[in-house]
């Protein structure tokens, strides 16, 4: 009976990590475990966690989950590919000494003192790349814009720590350039899991306080991204990331701190789909309540856009009028 007692004290102790592991031991034991209902209750809530960091399970556009990331995969391959034929670039430019950190210019022939926007892909940082990733190019290019492509190693070749490393690395090499080019400003714009990798980089004060050129930041645009990792750590987006429980909130973007920002007067554009999962709108407004409230940063936004989901929210870059670039070109011709 002592064992008994001590043992339901140590449950009760347990952290969400644990207690994830202990609710899918219990599910193959579910006969033996029924009349246990807080046990059920575990393996309901992680469940739930598959279908919340599950985006394309939320899109009204298409039947099945398969058929939006098909979708989605051949539009902006497609688009990628029209923009890599028709603007002037250079590609594969070594920012790190791996295979993966290399970036995309295009518009290389527009005026040195143009404005760029870095786009930062998502992927859950273990899929996409920067070759699918050039579909902003067309529209801004139109609007005399240069447009920067990341690339980065992915996961599970390259843990999350080392891809935010990455991250800097290539936000430096940027910095540098627009420096040496005289741009008017930089921007940053990332989807998904680059939403999380730019706002981890823009947490990093130290880094923006010593990089020649970052005085040229001017915004950011965080688009469907994910802020809180202490969730989805518990779902088979993990497999690949393996990121250990202790980690979840120091990669976290929910957790750090912007007040820098506040002083440099950088804009924030946090936005998210109308059709994203409840847990990624939650976080797109969880987020921003930090940044306003805890951070009293002004100079921020939050949209959620009707009729949009997860992935159509930046298909939609692609178009020759879309609202992502009519943004960026507003805070432009406001700003600079």
């Amino acid at each position: 009976m002592l064992f008994v007692k001590l043992f339901k004290i140590i449950v009760n102790r347990v952290n969400i990590y644990f207690d994830s592991i202990g609710a899918i031991l219990k599910m193959e034991k579910a006969p033996q475990l029924a009349e246990q209902k807080s046990n059920m209750s575990d393996i309901l809530e992680t469940m739930d966690f598959e279908r919340e960091y599950s985006p394309s399970m939320w899109s009204e556009r298409f039947p099945t989950a398969q058929e939006v990331l098909r979708h989605h995969v051949r539009r902006v391959t497609e688009a990628s590919e029209t923009a890599t034929n028709q603007i002037p670039h250079k590609l594969e430019i070594e920012y790190g000494p791996t295979s993966g950190q290399k970036l995309d210019i295009l518009g290389i022939n527009l005026p040195d003192d143009s404005p760029i926007l870095v786009y930062v892909h998502g992927g859950y940082w273990q899929e996409l790349s920067r070759e699918v990733s050039r579909y902003p190019a067309l529209p801004l290019y139109q609007a005399k814009i240069k447009t920067v492509v990341v690339g980065y190693d992915l996961c599970p070749m390259a843990t999350l720590a080392e891809i935010v490393n990455q991250i800097k690395s290539a936000a430096r090499f940027v910095f540098e350039y627009a420096e040496k080019m005289g741009s008017r400003g930089v921007y940053f714009a990332g989807h998904s899991a680059g939403a999380h990798l730019v706002a981890k980089l823009l947490s990093n004060a130290d880094f923006l306080e010593s990089t020649v050129g970052s005085s040229r930041l001017q915004a950011a645009f965080l688009i469907s991204g994910i802020y809180d990792l202490r969730e989805v750590i518990h779902t088979s987006v993990n497999d690949a990331i393996q990121l250990p429980d202790e980690w979840a909130i120091p990669m976290s973007p929910q957790f750090d701190c912007y007040t820098h920002l506040q002083r440099r007067r950088t804009r924030i554009y946090i936005l998210a789909g109308q059709n994203d999962s409840p847990t990624f709108k939650r976080q797109s407004r969880e987020f921003y309540e930090v940044l306003h409230n805890t951070c009293l940063m002004q100079n921020m936004y939050l949209e959620i856009k009707d009729d949009m989901d997860h992935f159509d929210i930046v298909e939609c870059f692609a178009n020759d009028n879309n609202f992502l670039k009519n943004l960026l070109v507003h805070d432009i011709r406001k700003h600079l």
